[in-house]
């Protein structure tokens, strides 16, 4: 990173300003640093779409008054103590004119652990060139399965950052991490007919990607596409492979243990702790501090140590995912979730870069659905009338966790074997009713921006047919 004097100035001057705003009055201070540098390259209809390189360096305050009225600014112009102590004086400002958050807190200091596995010097002196040639790899692995597929888009980034926390009641944390982000979409076509498009991804905190593994699941995923068929309505068993657990079912799950949700009363499981939510079958843990996770961090973006959380244990669940907060409002211990998380449609910039511009909310790190003993092979040999699920297209509605999807790439199972891919099929219910109809988990376990998920199976959902 060359901006190595602009960071450690910002991080200095950071904590002068924490003590002047104390001296102006506010009660609580907290100060939040990133820099970073995103190595980025585009794919595009098999061709290098485009190569770009940025970096970027801000800092965010918050502050509260001694009447709990909470204000937040940031800047990414920090080249001198008088632009940081101006954006300090901002959230003030903003403080001063704000509602009172009567259970607004910050974190107090505590001991740090270490999250293994979280940075690569050679992601650090990682180039542009090094990035293209991961593309290209994508690129013809995909186009080498067979000649009717194209790789339609993809993108390779490599990320270096450092991030601090340092607040008013003694926090003082900084850590420095690597990331790496490979995926492609590849589609096939012959005569009139084109599949849909075909995603496969990898997400490591080093430079071990496999691109001929990526690109080669991508093609066969596109190839097995082919030549689907219409399937009429019923209700059976349904694999969700890990792709489409990490999405709608996930949002409904972090979505119900989210602290924030909670304290609102809009978390369906609001008043069920303790209780059983899911199938015996189903054990779920947030842990912010597995090794080489993804979202694995030494502390939360307020400055909180991270930990590993079981939430759900045999179907019961155990414990919400809190930032400080939502604990302090819910008389509950900090869970280490408070996260700046930036929501963007593009995959990469949602984990890369833009925190400081964000207030913290409640988000999971790695929250991950403990594996089985069987394959996803030995869910579908166990299966006599179903669905496997690869993709699939839909909102989850807030709070009532209701799904109605359209499948994107599904195969119909009949007496334990894959017939053929699925044409214009939708899959609809209620992802807490799921939960509990779980009676299988594989051990395939992948991978995502914060989950870390295996394919499930769940009994008795209702798909909608074409035919």
């Amino acid at each position: 990173m060359r901006r190595n004097s602009d960071w450690q100035f910002s991080s200095d001057v950071a904590r002068k300003t924490i003590k002047h705003l104390q001296d102006m009055g506010a009660d609580q201070v907290e100060a939040f640093c990133l820099a970073t540098r995103t190595t980025e390259v585009t794919i595009r209809n098999s061709e290098i779409f485009g190569e770009n390189e940025v970096e970027d360096i801000g800092v965010s305050f918050r502050t509260a008054t001694p009447d709990k009225r909470v204000g937040f600014a940031c800047t990414n112009i920090v080249n001198t103590e008088k632009d940081v102590l101006e954006a300090g004086k901002k959230a003030l400002s903003i403080a001063r004119l704000s509602p009172s958050v009567s259970d607004f807190t910050l974190p107090i200091k505590l001991k740090m652990p270490t999250a293994r596995g979280l940075f690569d010097e050679a992601v650090v002196n990682a180039t542009v060139e090094d990035a293209v040639d991961v593309a290209c790899r994508l690129i013809k692995s995909v186009e080498d399965v067979d000649r009717r597929i194209t790789a339609k888009a993809g993108q390779v980034s490599f990320s270096h950052a450092r991030r601090s926390v340092v607040n008013s009641f003694g926090v003082d944390a900084e850590s420095e991490e690597t990331r790496v982000f490979a995926y492609v979409y590849g589609s096939g076509s012959q005569g009139a007919e084109i599949t849909p498009s075909c995603l496969d991804f990898e997400m490591k905190r080093n430079l071990h990607l496999d691109p001929e593994n990526i690109g080669n699941t991508v093609g066969r995923l596109v190839l097995s596409q082919f030549n689907p068929k219409p399937v009429d309505s019923f209700e059976g068993t349904v694999i969700f492979e890990p792709n489409a657990v990490s999405n709608q079912l996930f949002e409904a799950l972090s979505n119900a243990l989210n602290g924030e949700n909670v304290a609102a009363g809009s978390s369906p499981w609001t008043k069920k702790l303790d209780e059983p939510v899911a199938s015996e079958t189903l054990n779920v843990a947030d842990n912010g501090l597995l090794e080489g996770g993804f979202a694995s961090r030494d502390f939360d973006d307020e400055g909180f140590p991270s930990r590993k959380t079981d939430v759900i244990s045999r179907g019961k669940l155990n414990s919400f995912l809190l930032d400080a907060t939502s604990a302090n409002k819910l008389k509950m211990t900090d869970t280490g979730n408070g996260s700046r998380f930036v929501e963007q449609s593009d995959m990469a910039s949602q984990i890369i870069g833009g925190g400081y511009k964000a207030k913290p909310t409640v988000h999971p790190s790695n929250l991950m659905i403990m594996p089985g003993g069987k394959t996803k092979d030995d869910l579908i040999a166990e299966v006599d009338n179903g669905i496997l699920v690869g993709e699939m297209a839909g909102f989850v509605q807030a709070g009532s966790g209701l799904i109605s999807a359209q499948l994107i790439r599904a195969h119909y199972i009949k007496n334990g074997t894959l017939q053929h891919p699925i044409k214009g099929a939708m899959i609809s219910g209620v992802a807490f009713d799921w939960f509990k109809q779980v009676d299988a988990v594989a051990n395939d376990l992948k991978q995502s921006f914060n989950s870390v998920v295996p394919s499930i199976r769940v009994r008795n959902v209702k798909i909608i047919g074409s035919r």
